[in-house]
């Protein structure tokens, strides 16, 4: 049995094409794969599903996770393999739909075949940067020794900075020792994906991440920020990775204004896309 995916950069219009798949079949069900739609209470600017719609076609794996939870492409593989699996034994159709295409590989092909993806291995280096600044080589080396005993060895050997570097880097953007992820044997799903690659040109979905930017901020985005702020989430929990809510909590604070936030979201989101695209490009090959 193949699984449909239906996938594409953001703001190519997964959502609407999933959509009209569910629509057409009453036993279809999404299972989502975009790691903004985990976390609970970030709903504008990512671009969540409403209520209302999740209500007539049944979501998987949308506000599972609370803002200060982490969550890997490791754990995304099983609980989504889980939910799979169940779909399908209730005589559902389930369609694995979202742009997260580190977790989609992680999904059918197995974590230890899939490289970490570049925008959290960018999140991850900035954190390993001040580590290492803070606390220098020998310090997290040591520290290394414990979550990663097999790159320890070899970085204590070597004396290596960039490979310590690359072990701290792959382990903050995955949640896996990079020791273990080079060893295991990757566990393939025992379903095929079929890939739905949505795929515009380039003006075209540049002028559409403008528009759903817009679209979002006259909906309330900044005032979600500030909701989610004085609840007690904080700039340095995993959900605020999501990109513009830490440059929309930077206006709140008295930082930036809105209109330089809104451009550095417009860059960073046209930056993501385009990673997204070369990914994808893998999943078009025949």
């Amino acid at each position: 049995m193949r699984i449909e995916v239906i996938t594409g950069p953001t703001a190519s219009g997964k959502t609407e094409v999933s959509l009209a798949r569910a629509n057409s079949d009453s036993a279809i069900e999404i299972v989502n794969a975009d790691a903004s739609l985990f976390y609970e209470g970030f709903d504008i600017g990512t671009a969540k599903p409403s209520r209302e719609l999740r209500s007539r076609i049944q979501h998987h794996l949308i506000d599972i996770l609370e803002p200060s939870e982490r969550f890997n492409a490791s754990d995304y593989a099983k609980i989504a393999r889980t939910t799979i699996r169940s779909l399908i034994a209730e005589g559902k159709t389930p369609i694995v739909v979202g742009g997260t295409g580190f977790y989609i590989d992680a999904l059918f092909f197995g974590i230890s075949s899939v490289e970490a993806d570049e925008i959290q291995l960018q999140q991850a280096r900035s954190k390993v940067s001040a580590e290492l600044e803070a606390e220098g080589f020998v310090r997290m080396l040591d520290r290394l020794q414990n979550i990663d005993p097999i790159m320890y060895e070899q970085i204590a050997r070597e004396k290596n900075p960039r490979r310590l570097e690359r072990a701290w880097e792959f382990y903050y953007a995955t949640g896996i020792p990079l020791g273990k992820a080079r060893q295991e044997k990757a566990e393939p799903f025992e379903f095929e994906p079929s890939f739905t690659v949505i795929e515009l040109p380039k003006e075209e979905l540049r002028a559409r991440i403008v528009a759903r930017i817009d679209t979002m901020l006259e909906a309330g985005w900044l005032k979600e920020v500030e909701n989610l702020l004085s609840s007690g989430v904080t700039v340095d929990m995993p959900a605020m990775n999501a990109i513009g809510y830490r440059e929309l909590a930077s206006v709140i604070g008295g930082e930036k204004l809105l209109e330089q936030a809104r451009e550095e979201i417009i860059i960073r989101t046209r930056q993501y896309a385009k990673r997204q695209v070369t990914w994808m490009k893998r999943y078009t090959r025949s």
